[in-house]
C-alpha cells in the first residue's frame, strides 16, 4: 500500500491558513514585547528612584552627625545631592520632583539639628508625635528628629498606547530617616 501524498492544491491552502494566522497573531505579540519592555524600564527607573532617595537619608544622616549646620542648610543639601544622583541614573523619566521635610514640617527651620524638637513615629504613612528628646516611643523606639525625602517621577513609555498604564500616578518612593 502507497501512502497518500497531499495535492498540491491543499499544501498552497495550508500555507495560506498560516500566513493568514500569523498576520493575526503578530501585531497582539509585538504589542505584548513592547509592553514587557516598558514594563520592565519603569521598574528600572522605580528601583534607581528608589535607590537615589535611599541614597539621599545616607547622606543627610551622615552629614547630620558630622557637621552642626542648620535644618535648612541640610534640606537644601540633600535636595541637590538627590536630584543629581537621579540626574545620573533616570533616562527615561520626566518631571522628576524631590522634596525633603523635616520633622513632618515643610518650612525649613533656620534652627539647628540640636535645638529642633524631637518626634515619635509610627505607621505607614508615617505619623508624628511630638515627644521629649530621647524618650521612648510607644512602639518602644526612641524619640529623634527625622527628615522624610520624596521623589516622584514621571515614565515616558516606548510605546504611546502604554502611556495609560504609567500616567496615572507616575512613579513616588519616600525614605524616612532618624537624624539623631
Amino acid at each position: 500500500m502507497m501512502p497518500r501524498l497531499r495535492s498540491l492544491a491543499g499544501r498552497r491552502a495550508t500555507a495560506g491558513v498560516a500566513a493568514l494566522e500569523f498576520a493575526l497573531v503578530m501585531p497582539v505579540l509585538v504589542w505584548l514585547f513592547i509592553g514587557v519592555a516598558d514594563f520592565s524600564m519603569a521598574y528600572h527607573d522605580e528601583l534607581q528612584l528608589s535607590s537615589a532617595l535611599s541614597s539621599g537619608a545616607q547622606y543627610a544622616f551622615t552629614t547630620a552627625q558630622t557637621t552642626t549646620q542648620t535644618v535648612s542648610t541640610l534640606t537644601s543639601a540633600v535636595t541637590t545631592f538627590v536630584n543629581d544622583v537621579i540626574a545620573l541614573n533616570l533616562q527615561n523619566a520626566s518631571n522628576t520632583t524631590v522634596s525633603v521635610v523635616f520633622n513632618n514640617n515643610l518650612t525649613a527651620s533656620s534652627s539647628t539639628l540640636a535645638a529642633a524638637g524631637c518626634y515619635c513615629v509610627s505607621g505607614s504613612p508615617a505619623t508624628y508625635t511630638a515627644a521629649t528628646c530621647k524618650s521612648t516611643c510607644a512602639d518602644g523606639s526612641t524619640a529623634g528628629t527625622w527628615l522624610s525625602i520624596t521623589g516622584t517621577t514621571t515614565y515616558t513609555p516606548l510605546f504611546s498606547a502604554d502611556a495609560i498604564f504609567f500616567q496615572a500616578n507616575g512613579l513616588s518612593q519616600t525614605v524616612t530617616v532618624r537624624l539623631e
